[in-house]
């Protein structure tokens, strides 16, 4: 299978995902910060009764949070970028991959029909699955495919 068509078909939860950091929009910016640290992620999905409402990244911190300790007890919520873009389950690679590339995002969630969080997809899943299935067609290749080697390697 080619890796045009692999991302075609292959279904967004088939790729190995970590537990997603979801945190209630209750939660202070400081709690929210230092569980992202804790988890080393540059994200939490911010929830209100289950349901996705948000999300928060290592963006907001550099733009809302630097240089500004009052907002550190305030509800995550009001920093969270709100309605984030998502996908389903059943949604295929290609679409994560489209929507990253369309709206410079370096995580989409993933939720259920009734908005709940099942996982969020990162940039580095993506290339993950990409190496992992497709090592010999990535891995090898140079920069510019067009590129003729003058020397040998080494040399």
């Amino acid at each position: 299978m080619t890796v045009e068509r692999s991302l075609q078909i292959i279904e967004v939860l088939a790729i190995e995902l970590e537990v997603p950091l979801v945190l209630d929009g209750t939660i202070s910016v400081s709690e929210a910060i230092q569980a992202m640290r804790d988890r080393c992620l540059g994200y939490a999905l911010i929830t209100d009764e289950g349901k996705l409402v948000g999300i928060f990244t290592e963006r907001d911190v550099f733009l809302s949070v630097l240089d500004k300790n009052e907002v550190l007890q305030q509800p995550v919520s009001k920093l969270m970028a709100p309605a984030p873009v998502c996908v389903r389950e059943m949604d295929p690679v290609r679409r994560v991959v489209t929507l990253m590339h369309e709206g410079g995002f370096r995580q989409i969630p993933v939720v259920d029909e009734e908005h709940r969080v099942l996982a969020c997809v990162r940039h580095k899943d993506i290339a993950e699955y990409l190496v992992n299935h497709f090592a010999e067609h990535i891995l090898n290749l140079p920069p510019d495919p067009e590129q003729l080697a003058t020397t040998p390697e080494g040399g």
